[in-house]
């Protein structure tokens, strides 16, 4: 088996998303700076490469479907639940009032991957800086969106065009999706949130595909130092900006030396992704983050044991051996 970065770049990638967080519901202007928009994008390039790998190993179709739901499904039902089980202790109410007041919507909205129907709970955070639940799990839905599109690409379209061509297709199709988004949010006011859903987001999964079929073997490690300032700070050349992170990724999963992650840490990337937000938002209502380093601290520990809980009793369990 060919080693790579991949586990250590998908922690490190959901660390930087964490610490977005953070920022962002602690107001902290250092950690605003963090890139957790660039992390969120390489996720989904890393996803593309993956999930067609997977999917083009011609197993069955039934297989992959299992191999997909219980990656994400199982996890995620249970920070669901939690969430709603821990918002009814902080309710004040009956339990028939709690279920009135939107946490039976939440519970049903967010079970169907539907979290911008419902994203809170009642009573609960309605003190912090945004009262959401765990606002992480948008990608989630994209992700999942991109689950159902690859055997419909690579099973049913690519027989019209091979799968190279096809990859390259609808990398330029969602390019041109995202500019028209683009251009209609700023003439015609629709909100901006549009263009960070698909298809408008699915060129980084095209980008990260298209690994499977042609290699960018030209890439070495030394060209990091162009492609972190590029990803950095060209963010607004879309095209540009959207190689630069693919590059980007390759280059760390594929040129740097392999890090070898420890089996007693595991692959806890998606379990630090999908449990940060609630966790910060718990602390700071109980006002932890009155002192910014106690709160990063006490959230980090815990953040990270959860994550490895949840992948050596709940995610390692499930995992589909192909």
């Amino acid at each position: 088996m060919v080693k790579n970065n991949f586990d250590i770049l998908r922690i490190l990638l959901a660390v930087l998303v964490f610490y977005f967080h953070m920022g962002i519901e602690t107001q902290n202007e250092y950690l605003m700076y963090v890139p957790g928009g660039v992390a969120v994008h390489c996720f989904f390039v890393i996803s593309g490469y993956l999930i067609v790998k997977s999917y083009l190993k011609r197993k069955p179709l039934s297989t992959y479907v299992k191999s997909r739901f219980l990656r994400i499904y199982p996890l995620y039902f249970i920070v669901i639940t939690t969430a709603f089980i821990f918002g009814y202790l902080h309710y004040s109410d009956s339990f028939t009032s709690y279920l009135n007041n939107g946490a039976a919507k939440y519970l049903a909205s967010n079970y169907l991957l539907a979290n911008f129907l419902q994203p809170t709970l009642p009573g609960l955070f309605e003190h912090n800086f945004q009262p959401f639940v765990n606002a992480a799990l948008w990608t989630i839905k994209i992700e999942v969106m991109f689950y159902v599109c690859v055997p419909i690409i690579y099973g049913v379209l690519n027989k019209k065009l091979d799968n190279k061509k096809l990859t390259i297709l609808l990398g330029v199709l969602s390019v041109c999706c995202f500019y028209l988004v683009q251009y209609l949010i700023k003439y015609h006011d629709l909100p901006a949130s549009i263009n960070r859903q698909l298809p408008s987001m699915l060129v980084f999964f095209m980008l990260g595909a298209y690994w499977n079929f042609a290699e960018p073997k030209f890439l070495k490690p030394w060209h990091l130092l162009l492609l972190i300032p590029t990803v950095l700070f060209l963010q607004s050349w879309f095209v540009i900006y959207a190689f630069a992170v693919s590059f980007m990724v390759y280059v760390i999963v594929f040129k740097l030396k392999p890090i070898t992650v420890s089996k007693r840490i595991g692959d806890i990337s998606y379990g630090i992704y999908i449990w940060h937000f609630p966790i910060l938002q718990t602390l700071i209502m109980y006002g932890f983050f009155e002192n910014i380093y106690k709160g990063a601290a006490i959230a980090t520990v815990l953040v990270f044991l959860f994550a490895m809980v949840s992948w050596h009793c709940i995610e390692s369990k499930l995992v589909v051996r192909h």
